[in-house]
């Protein structure tokens, strides 16, 4: 499915301040594989993400999707088939823009037609459809603009906008960071069903230990640039989030001292 061989990304190279985000990583997902990514601050979860999007250009390796080196294809092709989310709720919908313009917007990602081509009858069905698997409500406000949305609902019609037209990977960068406790769990509720109900492949990056554990078949754990920790679904269910703490330590041979990892479990 998605191949990263050698991958590596400096940030300020040649310079005095060069960072070494991401370190000669090496990583295969698998068709279906739903793959939660923990990790301190500037472990290089996001960076990840963002080279496999296309966002960021990587500097050393090779990015394969099915089979295909896209390690050079832009981010605008590599959106005709994968779908991102970020932790901000602004960020992945567009507030002047009602309900239903979003999911068009979303529907026409990597083709050169224009918007009002995606609105027809039978799409306006899809998109109903789409945000029906939601359970908010939001297939009966198509015409609402999601300015006036909460931050909830809009993380959700993000999530249907991803996954509108099916992706075949599905990329989470804390996508519930920035909402209340009650929402989040809301939100990776409907994540959880959304990915299972699809069978869709994703990499989804968390602040917290418990969702790591809790969602996905497969964990890893990120460490200055590189992957020092890769469980599959049997040992990840026998973990705890006390198991996890002293397999960093264990594997990195540092404490792990990042408060907003440690605290997020008890949210």
């Amino acid at each position: 499915m998605i191949r990263l061989e050698g991958v590596s990304k400096y940030f300020f190279a040649g310079t005095p301040n060069q960072v070494k985000a991401l370190d000669n990583i090496n990583l295969h997902i698998r068709p279906g594989d739903f793959v939660t990514v923990i990790g301190s601050n500037g472990a290089g979860k996001s960076t990840l993400l963002n080279v496999i999007a296309g966002v960021i250009e990587v500097d050393e390796g090779r990015i394969e999707l099915d089979g295909k080196d896209v390690t050079d294809q832009p981010e605008y092709r590599r959106a005709g088939f994968i779908g991102y989310i970020d932790q901000n709720p602004l960020a992945s919908t567009a507030a002047d823009m009602t309900v239903e313009e979003n999911l068009a917007m979303a529907f026409m990602r990597g083709k050169r037609r224009g918007l009002s081509r995606a609105v027809t009858g039978s799409r306006v069905m899809a998109f109903k459809n789409a945000l029906s698997q939601i359970g908010m409500g939001l297939e009966n406000r198509l015409k609402v603009p999601v300015g006036t949305l909460s931050g909830g609902q809009r993380q959700a019609l993000a999530l249907a906008m991803a996954t509108v037209v099916q992706p075949k990977l599905l990329l989470l960068d804390e996508h519930t960071a920035a909402l209340d406790p009650k929402a989040a769990r809301l939100i990776m509720d409907i994540t959880d069903r959304l990915i299972r109900t699809n069978k869709l492949t994703t990499l989804m990056v968390t602040h917290n230990m418990e969702q790591a554990l809790r969602y996905g078949n497969r964990l890893i754990m990120m460490h200055r640039g590189k992957i020092i920790l890769d469980v599959g679904p049997h040992e990840k269910q026998r973990l705890s989030v006390p198991d996890l703490v002293k397999r960093f330590t264990q594997s990195s041979g540092d404490v792990f001292d990042d408060d907003r990892v440690l605290l997020a479990q008890v949210e």
